[in-house]
């Protein structure tokens, strides 16, 4: 699966959602369109398209959403 896939995904997971709202002080849910914005905001680009040739981006996209949410979703299930 290629990143610009994952971006895609990664919005309409609850798992993912949950974790973004760890992110917020006012909302206590996240919508698939919320998360949509949040990737945009964290990667700096306009469409996750971008991701399939925008380097920093994709760098973005690993270091500040990926790897941290694997991380946060690995260690709730530890914790369980």
């Amino acid at each position: 699966m290629d990143t610009v896939q994952l971006a895609a995904m990664l919005p309409r997971n609850v798992v993912f959602r949950e974790w973004v709202t760890t992110f917020t002080t006012d909302a206590d849910t996240v919508t698939e369109d919320q998360a949509v914005r949040f990737v945009r905001i964290v990667c700096d680009i306009e469409s996750r398209r971008e991701l399939a040739t925008n380097q920093e981006a994709e760098r973005r996209f690993h270091a500040l959403l990926r790897r941290p949410f694997v991380a946060w979703r690995d260690e709730r299930r530890r914790t369980r």
